[in-house]
């Protein structure tokens, strides 16, 4: 086809049509545990993903939403200064990113193996109880060397920061 007939295509694309359009190439670790041999997925949010070009590149973060009508994602973290300071996240475009981390769907769950959307649990440090510190430790006896002092109040010296409050102490 001519290239105007395309660029009139992919501007006047229907809704259902533009959301094939924001597949996203899969990291190798993920393509490694695909059932089916697959080389991209439709983005999801929630999906972790590693920004390959543009601002924010190298970044590993969450996507926080996708717009299906300007075929753009939007990232945690990936931000840009108003001219009145506010932050706002940038559009991205999919083919500047790689998916590194899946949010489970049925149709994911059929392509893949379960161990990918299992969630990392953290190791529960085992806590021992602690024994009563009354009970099981000896009485020590008050050593005979050493006599038991009051404790004194501090004195107070003159401040010596500010010259004029040292001179009315004095």
């Amino acid at each position: 086809m001519k290239p105007d007939t395309e660029r009139k295509k992919y501007y006047s694309e229907k809704l259902h049509k533009r959301k094939n359009r924001l597949h996203c190439h899969l990291s190798k670790e993920l393509r490694s545990k695909l059932k089916a041999k697959k080389r991209s997925l439709l983005i999801h949010k929630g999906d972790s993903i590693k920004v390959l070009r543009g601002p924010g590149k190298g970044k590993t973060a969450k996507v926080s939403k996708v717009s299906t009508l300007n075929r753009k994602v939007y990232v945690e973290g990936v931000v840009a200064k108003t001219a009145r300071g506010k932050e706002v996240q940038m559009a991205l475009e999919v083919s500047n990113l790689m998916l590194v981390g899946l949010e489970p769907t049925k149709e994911r769950k059929a392509i893949f193996s379960e161990d990918i959307f299992m969630k990392k649990e953290k190791p529960k440090k085992a806590v021992a109880p602690k024994p009563d510190a009354k009970a099981d430790a000896p009485k020590a006896e008050p050593s005979k060397t050493a006599p038991v002092l009051k404790a004194e109040a501090p004195k107070k010296e003159p401040n010596m920061a500010d010259p004029k409050k040292s001179q009315k102490m004095m």
